[in-house]
């Protein structure tokens, strides 16, 4: 899934069914007791160039925690301790002779070199490919796991260009 897309098209649907885009940082999240609203304080960027955002309030019946695996919101509500994963991808722009190859699959690598506990991958994202990887018990290393995947899929990424890293 290309998230930055995946993203829009969440964004825009809420937009069109009613939803006011706030342009903000969530710095706090007051939990309600019984029926109440919660409270979410924020920092506003909507109106700003630069800087620090203007401090501001909602009070809202619900909260949708859509804002990433590090989730400030998740943490505000106590939604519970878990292991996370750190991950790391790098899309890679490929030849069009190599892309072609990745139209109908994609492809997952196992292996202590790729990570102890996880898998490598090489996914194709329309116009390009991601290739990362990712563990939950050994984070330090996750770079070296990056080159372990990128050497196994070397054939089929030779040629490319590194468009972004995630």
């Amino acid at each position: 899934t290309r998230r930055e897309v995946l993203d829009g098209y969440l964004r825009n649907r809420a937009i069109d069914l009613g939803a006011k885009p706030i342009n903000g940082l969530v710095t706090e999240v007051q939990v309600p007791e019984g029926a109440a609203k919660y409270k979410i304080m924020y920092s506003d960027y909507s109106t700003k160039k630069s800087g620090k955002g203007e401090q501001s309030s909602l009070e809202v019946d619900m909260i949708i925690g859509a804002d990433g695996a590090n989730s400030r919101v998740a943490k505000a509500i106590n939604a519970g301790e878990y292991a996370y994963a750190i991950a790391f991808q790098e899309r890679i722009k490929l030849p069009k002779d190599k892309m072609e190859y990745y139209e109908e699959l994609a492809e997952m690598y196992v292996g202590d070199d790729i990570s102890p506990d996880f898998y490598g991958w090489v996914f194709p994202k329309y116009d390009h490919v991601g290739v990362g990887t990712g563990t939950v018990i050994n984070k330090n290393t996750i770079k070296q796991y990056q080159t372990a995947i990128r050497d196994r899929a070397a054939e089929r990424l030779a040629g490319g260009k590194l468009l972004k890293v995630e």
